[in-house]
């Protein structure tokens, strides 16, 4: 997916470096996930997202998620630059987290996974500035 400055653009790419450049972390986000479809709303953009063991999917919209995500970019760059964790953003009512709890746990370790990744994949600084600039313009 090109660069278009939507989160479903960002999230497409980010699942793409990882599995390229990480696959093991992908594998684990992939079985962590599995079978889930989750619904993440962005500054008010709805992206559905479907996970299977071995492929997390960006979808342009979710049918029936089993886990429910609202949240804004600043949020998200406050948890992957450490100023906030999940726990933190949803006690200040900056993520809003809506499933059972074992979907919200799965939820919680795949994004774990997930960042845990991408702070390691070499391609993700770029990937991230870009993020940042698409944050900073809106």
């Amino acid at each position: 997916m090109a660069h278009d400055g939507t989160f479903a653009s960002f999230l497409a790419r980010s699942l793409g470096l990882l599995e390229r450049e990480l696959p093991w972390a992908y594998e684990a986000m992939s079985r962590a996930l599995a079978p889930r479809e989750v619904l993440i709303e962005v500054d008010r953009e709805r992206v559905g997202v479907a996970c299977a063991s071995g492929a997390v999917r960006v979808e342009g919209a979710a049918r029936a998620p089993a886990v429910e995500c609202r949240t804004t970019r600043r949020a998200i760059l406050d948890m992957i630059d450490g100023r906030s964790t999940l726990l933190e953003a949803v006690v200040s009512d900056a993520v809003s987290l809506r499933g059972s709890v074992d979907d919200l746990l799965a939820f919680h370790d795949g994004l774990m996974i997930f960042l845990g990744g991408a702070v390691r994949s070499p391609s993700f600084p770029w990937l991230l500035k870009e993020f940042r600039i698409d944050a900073s313009a809106r």
